[in-house]
């Protein structure tokens, strides 16, 4: 084994946790042992049981760590934005080009983490509840709330579906069009550029929330999404 960088105990105990995240995302919890995690963190196991007490604990760490706040001043951004029209074309079209960004070779960051949610739903589902979580936190309320606003201002027809499962549908058809696109070879070409493909995504799930053709096209334009830039 390779002698270890001279790092501090929080960098040593970061750097475990990036290091496991693949190992934990091939193999789930219960296939992985702490033999493969140590040498994947190219640490002895005596070194990793002194961050982490056992496997669960390590874990647990990793889900945490993976589940973080990210982009946190562009979330922050949104969460103070006025429900209206405008501000629920921007969320949606946020989510569906957020989780079409994932669609990246298998070493990708954002790829690991898809395959923890995959290895997650297959086994206890803690992580994907944990990752969940923030969805429904973060981004849920201000949807629901501009769906609403969007039906006030007559830009949007009320229908039997609720707003929360409205958002909830949306967030179900992003997650779908990514898996599909997961694989090396996609398992669906839809002959066109990833940024063609989300718009056209996104306005299928703005219509499906009840908005109105004219409001989709007066509120989904460059100027109206200048709000994620920065």
């Amino acid at each position: 084994m390779k002698a270890t960088l001279k790092l501090s105990s929080e960098e040593r105990r970061a750097a475990i946790i990036q290091a496991v995240r693949r190992v934990f995302a091939e193999k789930g919890f219960h296939g992985t042992t702490t033999r493969e995690l140590a040498l994947a963190a190219n640490v002895s196991e005596a070194l990793l049981f002194k961050h982490f007490p056992n496997k669960e604990a390590l874990y647990s760490a990793m889900q945490h760590a993976c589940c973080g706040e990210r982009e946190s001043g562009k979330i922050e951004r949104l969460k103070a934005l006025e429900p209206s029209t405008a501000t629920l074309v921007v969320m949606v079209h946020l989510l569906v080009s957020k989780l079409a960004d994932k669609l990246s070779p298998a070493n990708d960051d954002d790829a690991i983490q898809v395959r923890l949610v995959l290895r997650s739903l297959m086994e206890d589902g803690e992580f994907a509840t944990l990752l969940l979580q923030r969805v429904t936190a973060g981004w849920f309320p201000k949807v629901e709330e501009s769906l609403q606003a969007a039906i006030e201002a007559g830009d949007a027809v009320a229908g039997p579906v609720t707003e929360k499962l409205s958002a909830w549908f949306v967030h179900h058809l992003a997650v779908a069009l990514m898996l599909y696109q997961l694989p090396t070879k996609a398992v669906i070409d839809y002959g066109m550029p990833r940024e063609q493909l989300i718009r056209q995504a996104a306005w299928f799930a703005l219509r499906g929330m009840g908005l109105t053709e004219d409001a989709i096209r007066r509120n989904y334009q460059s100027e109206t999404l200048a709000v994620l830039e920065g």
